[in-house]
């Protein structure tokens, strides 16, 4: 006679594997509204600044700027990007929403933002009090 474990779920290794990297599978639904299921999938995104402004990069590659959606409210920049697909007579959409803060200094009005080799650069202008000012030693 052959001991074996005893499996009540009948779950494997593999299946517990499965099911950390991607919880949301069993659930299509739950996947596309948290967009681990979008083929958009999450916007990668980088922020960096210089000395007269701060520069929030995303990754919208494949994306017309006629699908991009970039607003600031209150301090918070959120970027919409919608993709839709058509193949025959079905047609599909997915959405993908990233939003970073920024300080507050940031001057509103003159925030820009331009599409170039599938990379969103949104800049924004500091204000004078987050320049930086060399002083002088008396």
């Amino acid at each position: 006679m052959k001991l074996t474990n005893y499996n009540p779920f009948g779950l494997t290794r593999a299946d517990l594997n499965d099911w950390f990297q991607h919880p949301l599978a069993g659930f299509p639904s739950l996947s596309r509204f948290f967009s681990m299921d979008s083929p958009l999938g999450r916007l990668a995104a980088d922020v960096h600044e210089d000395k007269d402004n701060f520069y929030a990069s995303f990754e919208v590659p494949g994306v017309k700027k006629e699908d991009v959606k970039v607003e600031l409210n209150d301090r918070l920049l959120s970027v919409t990007v919608t993709k839709k697909d058509k193949s025959g007579e079905q047609e599909s959409s997915y959405t993908s929403t990233r939003s970073i803060s920024v300080p507050e200094s940031v001057k509103a009005d003159a925030i820009s933002a331009k599409i170039e080799d599938g990379i969103l650069t949104v800049t924004l202008p500091k204000g004078e009090d987050r320049k930086g000012r060399s002083i002088e030693i008396a």
